[in-house]
């Protein structure tokens, strides 16, 4: 599906983007703006996009992301001043980035421009394809973005995703399930709580013992790789750092088998929905929407569609405070072979970074921006509770340069563990010794861009 420039109210006020360059060009971010060639052909960016819910703060009218980068094409189509410019925003499913991206690379579906979440397409940035941005990041952007959220987006020292806005995954009780199981002492409203693996091991036990028929206490699948990054996170309920210092996995340690044991037990205790090892986790979504589970993953972006119905809960951790993942979600620039197309790519960047207006449409989640994070945290659902989390925030992926290879890997063996055909140590081992493999192999073939 191809989307074109949306219009109206979605372009910039000429004075606005006449001062927005002025700006711009102080930082030394775009050339300069003249008028347009004549009769010069336009440069076709090709900007894409995974389909993704999207909410902002002020505007109710938007609710996918590609309208956002919409507004951004239509705006930089019309304010772009250095030459002709025409921007297709195309949208595709989130299990097809590789379709998307990879598989078209030299061919005219290439991406000139790519968004996305961090974790699913910082494995690009090795294909030596994906472009340093720090000329293009004007130090008042510098300063502006959150700091944990650049170390996020940089490889070896150097800036390949220009940040957006971030999501903050938790868990989410159901309220209900809770109180009829006898469980209301544990639940609390206006916090994210944490409990210790004692406690989360009781509250399982009485939600197994106390649930109605076909209702069941907590999400767990390993279906596919999709959602294995909560799954990870879980990993450290036993105090395991899951990763060591040189960033390879290190389950084999007491803490990550002990971690194995207590989500294999849960099989047999009667903590998941059954064969959860050919579930995926849109079946535990389903589930929990319909209030047949109890406990599953929401983020700061999707609590709004429970209401009041939900407890919030960190996940399982190494002491009493738990911990959480965030994921930054932002753009990236390809080099195709076209250095003026690279060159407009990156402009529109730094178009997008020079707008107050345009970066404002990140309020929805946690905007990378902390200057749209001071107007609009008031307004952003639950802004205040997931800022103050920020400090149990876990690294879910150790900066690997594979990701996508290590969780093809990874959802297998736990596949391989919820079925009963490994021990915890035999699932240990097989994930250290075959991820690990992949990582190397990542470093090994990785080619950065010059």
């Amino acid at each position: 599906m191809v989307l074109h420039a949306l219009s109206g109210g979605a372009r910039l006020a000429r004075t606005a983007a006449a001062a927005a360059c002025a700006l711009v060009l102080a930082a030394g971010c775009l050339p300069a703006c003249s008028p347009q060639a004549s009769g010069e052909d336009a440069v076709h960016l090709l900007v894409k996009v995974p389909r993704t819910g999207h909410d902002v703060a002020f505007d109710d009218s938007t609710t996918q992301i590609d309208q956002v980068i919409s507004r951004m094409a239509d705006a930089f189509e019309a304010d772009y001043e250095k030459r002709p410019v025409d921007v297709e925003v195309q949208i595709f499913e989130q299990n097809q980035y590789d379709a998307a991206v990879e598989k078209t690379f030299d061919t005219a579906q290439a991406p000139d421009v790519l968004y996305g979440d961090y974790f699913n397409i910082s494995t690009y940035i090795h294909t030596g394809r994906v472009v340093p941005l720090d000329s293009i990041i004007a130090d008042d952007v510098r300063r502006d973005v959150h700091g944990y959220l650049w170390d996020l987006s940089t490889v070896d020292g150097r800036t390949y995703l220009l940040p957006y806005l971030s999501r903050q995954n938790v868990l989410a009780y159901n309220k209900d399930l809770f109180e009829a199981a006898g469980l209301g002492a544990w639940v609390d409203d206006g916090s994210i709580q944490s409990w210790t693996l004692d406690e989360w091991t009781h509250i399982l036990d009485t939600l197994a013992a106390n649930l109605p028929e076909a209702t069941y206490p907590m999400m767990m699948y390993a279906g596919s790789s999709q959602g294995d990054t909560h799954t990870m996170t879980l990993m450290r309920a036993a105090g395991s750092s899951f990763f060591d210092d040189a960033g390879h996995f290190n389950l084999s340690a007491p803490e990550g088998v002990a971690a194995l044991r207590w989500l294999q037990e849960g099989v047999a205790r009667g903590w998941y929905p059954p064969h959860a090892e050919n579930l995926e986790i849109e079946d535990c979504s389903s589930l929990f929407r319909q209030g047949q589970l109890a406990i599953y993953m929401v983020n700061n972006a999707s609590i709004g569609r429970y209401g009041d119905s939900i407890g919030l809960v960190n996940f399982p951790g190494p002491d009493e405070t738990g911990c959480a993942t965030a994921f930054v979600s932002g753009f990236e620039v390809f080099d195709n072979g076209d250095a003026d197309k690279m060159e407009v790519a990156k402009d529109f960047l730094a178009y997008v970074y020079s707008s107050p207006e345009l970066l404002s449409y990140a309020a929805g989640a946690l905007p990378a921006s902390k200057t749209v994070a001071e107007e609009y945290g008031a307004d952003i659902l639950a802004y205040g509770l997931f800022s103050a989390n920020r400090d149990n925030v876990v690294d879910s992926t150790g900066n690997n340069p594979d990701t996508r290879a290590v969780r093809e890997i990874f959802y297998q063996e736990i596949h391989q563990l919820l079925m009963g055909n490994l021990t915890p140590e035999e699932a240990a081992a097989n994930i250290d010794a075959r991820c690990n493999q992949a990582i190397d192999e990542g470093r090994a073939t990785s080619i950065l861009h010059e």
